[in-house]
C-alpha cells in the first residue's frame, strides 16, 4: 500500500473519531498547539501525520492509539 493510501485512511479514522466526539478541527487544533490547516491536511490525507501527532491527536479524542491500528487493519480501512 502506497503511504497517501495510508495517509488518506488515518486521516479517515481521526476525522471520524473528532467528529463522534463533537469536536471542530480548531477544537482540536488548539489542544495540540498547530493551525486548523494542519489538522485539514492530516485529516484528509494530504500530510503525512508523524506518530507523536497522532498520539497527541488520539489523546486529544480520547481514544487509545491502539484502537487506531485495529481499526485500520480489522474495521476495514485497509
Amino acid at each position: 500500500m502506497k503511504n497517501e493510501n495510508l495517509n488518506i485512511k488515518i486521516g479517515e479514522w481521526l476525522q471520524n473519531k473528532r467528529i463522534e466526539k463533537e469536536l471542530s478541527q480548531q477544537d482540536v487544533a488548539d489542544a495540540l498547539g498547530v493551525t486548523r490547516t494542519a489538522v485539514h491536511y492530516w485529516e484528509s490525507g494530504k500530510r503525512t501525520i508523524y506518530a507523536d501527532n497522532m498520539f497527541d491527536f488520539c489523546r486529544v479524542l480520547g481514544v487509545d492509539p491502539s484502537d487506531l491500528v485495529r481499526d485500520l487493519t480489522q474495521g476495514g480501512y485497509l
